[in-house]
């Protein structure tokens, strides 16, 4: 654990200037305002019956303190080391599992035991020995010397960075009330469970729908993804009385397991077409809703609505996140809707990757053009509970209760951090971390015009903190990425064509501007040709591999 504690500082100790002390208190703030008053809410709808004693609190208090310091250092570490790199100080080559002796041997002793179909590792395999907010610490590495600046976050869902202390504290609320474990809702909720489940509801957009709004929560945006696809075909079989699909963008995310399979590119829905010869809930066939789309993807709407073979249509609201962030059409959208509304039809929209990111907690969409819908679902992943285990879905009564009964029993089900993600959508939905996080997102564009790259799909794409910079193949992406964690111990993702770039939403905006210029400016150097020696050669090793999802979808 020497990495975390290497740059542990008490912040009046700290060299920090006025703007990151505001940053600072704002994320204080902010946090602290949320974890109150989730806390005092549940105290008043349980009536008190459940307190923790003096001991318990002095316990949790200390360990909070010290769980903030570290994380605030953490914080500091990514600025310090993003001026570090800006400075060209920031190499090393033995970040990679290749050239890393120890760490190499750690990644042999995993793939021994990992399975392959659940493998889409980034440049190889990268093992991490901890994090911190916005830090990775690499293994193979003594000391602070590993650690790496994480824009790979949303993949873990770690928007508020990695043991975030609030929400830590939420969690040990849990411990010593005695209400975290699996209290087994399938047969008996708990108290827990109904003031969460209450709360998330009241989360929905449409609030003339609040009160009949169903709560399905579960350990992955996948079982969510799936119980609302199954759900919502169901409802509308109803209606038409004939055999329907929901409709899906090609080339979308929307899990890797169940129905939810069959609404996913990349080859998931393989096995289910293989076995079947056709998929039984999805079909996957619309094009990105874009202008140059509109006709084709209404087209294919209005055709099964002749048909009555429509359930609906389940995508990402605001941007395909794992088709490259490819951003959506509002007017497309507008139109999609008007066509659904008239035959009281379900839109599912998947906000896994836009949970705080796109403009408000759904995203800016949503809140915007659909807040009104009667029969929208909506599905989160574990960046509801930034990374753990927990998702959840939010469905019009008429909806939920459309599926058959014990069609969506697990005994894991209501069950997970649910404190933490009440506490996760209260600071989400704070409008003035809402205001920073735009601001942010404005920086990224103005960095990304001074180094002569475009904004749009041929360039940076997405928005505010949702982003992705296209780089032309799967190839350009691996490479980098190899470049960008060599040179500037940057760690960014990969999707098709284009590098993941998805930081943590509390960076302060200098490490945020600072990234942003590392970054761009690698890429037109590997797009240019100016690749070190030593990226060529880490990237000739790789030949033939994959990186993430930089791969056919």
């Amino acid at each position: 654990m020497q990495s975390i504690n290497a740059p542990l500082l008490l912040i009046h100790n700290m060299k920090i200037n006025k703007t990151i002390l505001e940053e600072i208190l704002l994320i204080e703030e902010v946090s602290q305002n949320a974890l109150d008053k989730t806390l005092l809410e549940f105290q008043k709808f349980t009536n008190e019956e459940l307190t923790i004693t003096s001991e318990q609190k002095k316990i949790i208090d200390s360990e909070f303190k010290l769980n903030k310091k570290i994380f605030i250092s953490g914080l500091q570490r990514s600025r310090i080391l993003s001026e570090k790199a800006l400075k060209r100080t920031n190499q090393n080559k033995y970040r990679i599992a290749a050239l890393n002796k120890q760490m190499s041997i750690y990644l042999q002793k995993t793939l021994t035991v990992f399975p392959n179909p659940a493998n889409i590792w980034i440049m190889n395999g990268l093992i991490i020995r901890n994090q911190r907010a916005g830090i990775k610490s690499l293994a193979g590495f003594k000391n602070d010397e590993g650690d790496v600046i994480d824009v790979l976050s949303s993949a873990a869902s770690l928007s508020l960075g990695a043991h975030n202390p609030w929400l830590i504290y939420a969690d040990r609320i849990e411990d010593a009330l005695g209400i975290r474990d699996n209290i087994a809702a399938i047969y008996h909720p708990s108290l827990r469970q109904s003031f969460a489940l209450n709360k998330l509801a009241e989360l929905h957009p449409n609030k003339n729908l609040i009160g009949k709004i169903k709560v399905h929560s579960e350990s992955s945006g996948a079982i969510v993804n799936t119980i609302a696809i199954e759900s919502s075909v169901c409802f509308a079989e109803k209606s038409n009385k004939k055999q329907s699909k929901m409709l899906a963008v090609d080339g979308s995310w929307s899990g890797g397991y169940g129905t939810a399979r069959e609404a996913t590119g990349f080859g998931i829905d393989a096995m289910q077409i293989k076995r079947s010869g056709n998929s039984s809930w999805v079909e996957r066939v619309l094009p990105n809703p874009t202008k140059e789309n509109e006709n084709n993807f209404l087209d294919i709407i209005k055709q099964r609505i002749r048909t009555k073979t429509l359930a609906g249509v389940i995508m990402e609201p605001d941007l395909l996140g794992d088709a490259g962030i490819l951003s959506n059409n509002p007017e497309v959208l507008i139109k999609m809707k008007d066509l659904l509304l008239k035959e009281n039809l379900p839109i599912i929209f998947d906000c896994v990757q836009q949970i705080g990111r796109t403009g408000s907690y759904w995203g800016e969409f949503v809140n915007k053009y659909f807040s009104d819908y009667p029969q929208l679902v909506l599905t989160t992943g574990k960046s509801a509970s930034n990374g753990l285990p927990f998702a959840f879905v939010l469905m019009p009564q008429d909806i939920a209760d459309s599926s058959p009964p014990l069609t969506q029993l697990t005994t894991n089900q209501m069950n997970g951090p649910l404190l933490r993600a009440i506490v996760v959508s209260k600071i989400l939905n704070d409008p003035r971390l809402q205001k920073w996080i735009k601001n942010k997102g404005f920086d990224i564009e103005r960095v990304s015009t001074e180094n002569n790259l475009n904004i749009g799909q041929e360039g940076l794409r997405g928005k505010y903190l949702n982003r992705a910079v296209y780089v032309g193949s799967n190839e350009n992406v691996k490479l980098a990425q190899i470049a960008l964690l060599i040179e500037d111990g940057i760690l960014v993702g990969a999707l098709p064509e284009s590098v993941r770039y998805q930081p943590n939403l509390v960076e302060f905006s200098i490490t945020n501007s600072n990234v942003a210029q590392l970054i761009i400016s690698r890429i037109n150097k590997v797009l240019s040709g100016d690749i070190s020696n030593v990226v060529k050669d880490i990237f000739e090793k790789m030949s033939g591999s994959s990186s993430g999802l930089a791969r056919e979808n």
